[in-house]
């Protein structure tokens, strides 16, 4: 079908369409048909040469603001792309961290000439002197709420199988918002839900791909941390861009995207849904679980930066000299390279290089503090800037919770005597069932064969050590030389433990509201902060508080008819009091660690990855010719019959 607005208003499935919710709604078809066609027009966007060029331009001097016209990328992903676009619609599902997300992803594929995709933006954005821009280069405005609109409903379904049956690609980000943690977070599915629909009424394909985006550094941080601890969120409209445009005169490192393999919708799904029992669906494919499988594959390919490990060792101590940071930063490296090849950004450089240049980007930003003690400089984290810490710490924490959970087990199990290998993997089951809101698992099969290859890289005789009454768990762990836990749990710990003391404290004659409810919650971890309960106030931010809230509801820990069961709130906190206990425990031996293997020569270590064939492409160079619409292999030579 000509991608043309009459003949999408006039197609004969969507006018009978309308005709039956003119008779189920009891309204005048003529009416019906009028605000169908109004809802097409506002839907309707278009891709003109003139304006995608200017869109692309705009990207590209963005990108050379802020992140020097590099992008990373992996040539052998940008290849079997180009293939897959070729003979499918496709459907790049991205996570969010910033507005520059899709900005890295059109500037991405217009380098290597492969076609545009349109994009979904809210109709907020649609703002004077920008919408018409927008439509003109694909972006593709929607409301943000049309529950009970069921001829708004009807036309965006149509409209997105016209696209899938003209043969275009489409982009947004499923998580619907931007993370405010640095981890992908729960997914919104509205739109994949009317992709999923509108490819049923098509007869092309349409192929799901995942997109990971991740940065050194990020201009959104600081206003998203401060939001989370109350700041007001601005609006969205042109003096928030020209601010936000301003900001990327600064320096922000680099750029890294990856694309993952595509998901089909009809195949198995090993992502679980956190919400409900695994068995309640372990034999079906839903769009909620469909949605977790995409974000779950987004997760696993994730690119490192040495800005998001740097900020990981830190959060685990206080101070470290630059040779003790290199020391940890090159284990983690090496930890997250056996599991996961391929995405460390900075593979093949000396780890002090690549280690400096991350302290410079932190420090620059005012993150991270250059301080003497005595004969010797440690860097620390400002005293402020734990949440963007933590926010960069948590870009690489799909390829750490695994690791982190085996810490905490073995600390619980290293004094017992018998049952030890039931006992451990009770803890590893508990430990996820505690954290399914922050870090979004595979099923329980599978997720036990990532934990056991995980304890493969501990030690490959973990069974036996562990089977054995006799054998040394306290050894286990101090070969091991460096611990995530810390870093990457501590946060949601203390974020839970306010929210536990919140309920614990709550005043049963009150009605239970969310929104009030967090907020009593950010007045009572001041409480606990004050009283050394918790040790970082940023604990008490609101993205952690909700999501510890989540879990509460789901654990039927609220109120209920004016009821909360305190015995179970109890045995919650003792929980999470024993769980910091064993991260103090795995601090001091990490300190032991640090110091034992201090004199340790880093020099000549490189980051691994360094024999794979990724590039980093300077966005700054145009191919020569057309390239808009034309697809090119690597060697630069024009596919056959293909413009």
């Amino acid at each position: 079908m000509e991608h043309n607005l009459q003949n999408i208003i006039n197609n004969a499935q969507f006018q009978e369409k309308l005709a039956f919710i003119a008779n189920e709604e009891k309204m005048e078809l003529s009416e019906v048909q009028k605000k169908g066609a109004a809802c097409i027009e506002e839907l309707y966007s278009q891709q003109h040469p003139i304006a995608n060029l200017l869109s692309v331009k705009g990207f590209q001097f963005m990108m050379s603001k802020a992140y020097n016209n590099k992008i990373d990328v992996d040539p052998q992903e940008i290849k079997k792309l180009m293939k897959l676009m070729r003979q499918n619609s496709v459907a790049f599902i991205l996570t969010h961290k910033t507005y520059l997300d899709t900005v890295v992803l059109v500037t991405t594929l217009a380098q290597y000439g492969m076609p545009i995709p349109y994009t979904f933006g809210g109709i907020n954005l649609a703002f004077p002197g920008f919408k018409q821009m927008g439509k003109n280069s694909g972006i593709i405005f929607i409301r943000r709420s049309f529950k009970d609109n069921q001829i708004y409903k009807a036309a965006l379904r149509h409209y997105i199988s016209c696209m899938i049956e003209n043969g275009d690609h489409l982009t947004w980000n499923i998580e619907g918002t931007r993370s405010r943690t640095g981890k992908i977070v729960y997914p919104q599915m509205g739109i994949l839900k009317y992709i999923m629909e509108g490819a049923k009424e098509s007869t092309r394909n349409i192929k799901y791909v995942p997109v990971s985006i991740v940065y050194d550094l990020i201009p959104d941080v600081k206003q998203m941390t401060e939001e989370g601890k109350g700041a007001e969120k601005k609006s969205e409209d042109v003096k928030a861009f020209v601010q936000y445009f301003r900001k990327l005169g600064n320096e922000y490192g680099k750029a890294a995207i990856r694309f993952g393999e595509p998901v089909e919708a009809g195949e198995h799904q090993n992502a679980v849904i956190p919400d409900m029992e695994e068995d309640s669906y372990s034999d079906k494919n839903t769009l909620p679980r469909f949605a977790f499988e995409l974000i779950h594959k987004a997760n696993m390919i994730t690119p490192v930066t040495t800005v998001s490990l740097v900020c990981n060792v830190l959060l685990n101590n206080f101070a470290l000299t630059k040779s003790e940071i290199e020391f940890s930063v090159i284990k983690l490296m090496k930890s997250i390279e056996q599991r996961k090849k391929d995405v460390l950004i900075e593979r093949g450089k000396s780890i002090g290089g690549s280690v400096q240049q991350a302290l410079n980007l932190l420090k620059s930003s005012g993150i991270v503090q250059k301080n003497k003690a005595g004969y010797k400089t440690k860097y620390t984290l400002a005293s402020t800037e734990f949440l963007p810490a933590t926010y960069y710490a948590n870009m690489a924490s799909a390829h750490l919770y695994h690791r982190a959970f085996i810490e905490m087990a073995l600390v619980k199990i290293k004094d017992e005597k018998e049952h030890r290998i039931l006992s451990f993997w009770e803890e590893i089951m508990r430990l996820r069932n505690l954290f399914k809101f922050e870090f979004f698992y595979t099923n329980k099969p599978q997720f036990s064969s990532e934990i056991e290859a995980e304890l493969n890289l501990f030690d490959k005789n973990w069974r036996t050590i562990i089977n054995n009454p006799e054998g040394d768990i306290l050894k286990l762990l101090a070969k091991q030389e460096l611990f995530v836990s810390k870093g990457l749990l501590l946060v949601y710990l203390e974020a839970n433990k306010v929210v536990c003391k919140t309920l614990q404290s709550w005043d049963l004659e009150d009605e239970f509201a969310d929104d009030e409810f967090i907020e009593l919650c950010s007045f009572k971890g001041k409480e606990l902060h004050w009283k050394n309960r918790i040790s970082r106030l940023d604990s008490v931010s609101k993205p952690f508080l909700v999501s510890a809230l989540r879990l509460a509801k789901n654990s039927n820990l609220i109120p209920d008819d004016k009821n909360i069961d305190f015995k179970r709130l109890e045995n919650w906190m003792e929980l999470l009091d024993n769980l910091t206990n064993r991260l103090h425990f795995l601090q001091e031996l990490e300190a032991l660690n640090i110091k034992k293997n201090k004199k340790e020569n880093t020099d000549d270590e490189k980051v691994p990855g360094a024999d794979n064939e990724y590039s980093t492409v300077d966005i700054s160079k145009d191919e020569e010719g057309p390239h808009i619409a034309a697809f090119f292999d690597l060697d630069r030579t024009l596919i056959n019959d293909f413009s």
